[in-house]
């Protein structure tokens, strides 16, 4: 899956910053009520209770953010869901 949403996703490298984590989890802080219920972000994947997802990919997130263990997958699926909202304008920033 990663190999795939890197190939998807322009923003994929293979290490995110604390900084980079932290803007785009505000970001979605500030959009979270805004979310549409589902989304395809690629092709190959449907997620049907976007809010309940991106909660739980979050909460991954900020466990592991403190212990500098970012992990790639679930960072990279946030931003490619946070660049379909803007790009569709499901969103607005």
């Amino acid at each position: 899956m990663v190999i795939i949403m890197a190939g998807l996703n322009t923003q994929f490298k293979t290490k995110y910053t604390k900084q980079e984590c932290e803007e785009c989890l505000q970001w979605y802080e500030r959009h979270i009520d805004e979310l549409p219920q589902s989304i395809d972000p690629i092709r190959a994947l449907r997620i049907p209770d976007l809010q309940r997802t991106v909660r739980r990919l979050i909460n991954v997130l900020k466990k592991r953010m403190p212990e500098e263990r970012i992990f790639n997958g679930e960072f990279s699926i946030l931003l490619i869901i946070r660049e379909k909202l803007r790009e569709q304008g499901l969103v607005k920033d």
